[in-house]
């Protein structure tokens, strides 16, 4: 009795697996970049992800100017040698601390992910599922200097989720292509050809 359950998991397994590959192999993937953003629409049009890449490098001119002007302060004496090395370790972790990109996942009848990818390598992530989630906004952030445009999701008994928070990417195209994407994958909102006539037009 046991062989035979086996058998028969075994069977449904492999008939799954080849159900899976017919339907990605008649589904061809849909990507389109816009500056910073790159979006792939997954699983006919079922999810979506949206990754915004950092558009400062890890290693840049001010930094290799910190770096020189740290060593030559070592090398002529001005600062010890322990304040030295604290200073580049210190310098390095803050670098490596630093955002290199930020995701969002978009799941129908599922929910979303938010995450972020630092350049050490780390990575910070927050599931929400979709039953928590009562809308998908655009807002703006004033602060002493400027005005940012940011998307933001509202949680259910919660603080709202701030989308792409450390990059803060533009307006347009960015922030808009991504609130109308999400609320056409979570909320069925606008037509789920959408993304297929961003693929006609960007790739």
């Amino acid at each position: 009795m046991k062989k035979r359950t086996l058998l028969l998991f075994l069977l449904l397994f492999d008939f799954y697996f080849i159900l899976m590959d017919k339907v990605k192999s008649n589904t061809p993937p849909v990507s389109y970049t816009k500056g910073p953003m790159t979006c792939h629409v997954l699983l006919d049009e079922h999810s979506v992800e949206y990754i915004v890449k950092s558009e400062a490098h890890l290693l840049g001119i001010i930094d290799l100017l910190i770096a020189v002007g740290l060593l030559t302060l070592g090398w002529l004496s001005i600062l010890p040698i322990s304040l030295l090395a604290l200073g580049i370790i210190g310098w390095l972790l803050l670098k490596y601390k630093s955002i290199k990109q930020e995701s969002l996942l978009v799941m129908r009848d599922i929910g979303v992910q938010v995450k972020a990818v630092y350049w050490g390598g780390s990575t910070v992530s927050r599931f929400i599922t979709r039953c928590k989630i009562e809308d998908v906004i655009i807002n703006e952030g004033i602060t002493m200097w400027q005005v940012k445009s940011y998307i933001a999701i509202l949680v259910k008994d919660q603080d709202m989720v701030v989308v792409f928070q450390h990059l803060l990417p533009s307006l347009y195209p960015v922030l808009l292509d991504v609130y109308q994407g999400t609320r056409a994958v979570l909320f069925s909102v606008t037509p789920h050809h959408h993304f297929l006539n961003y693929q006609d037009k960007y790739t």
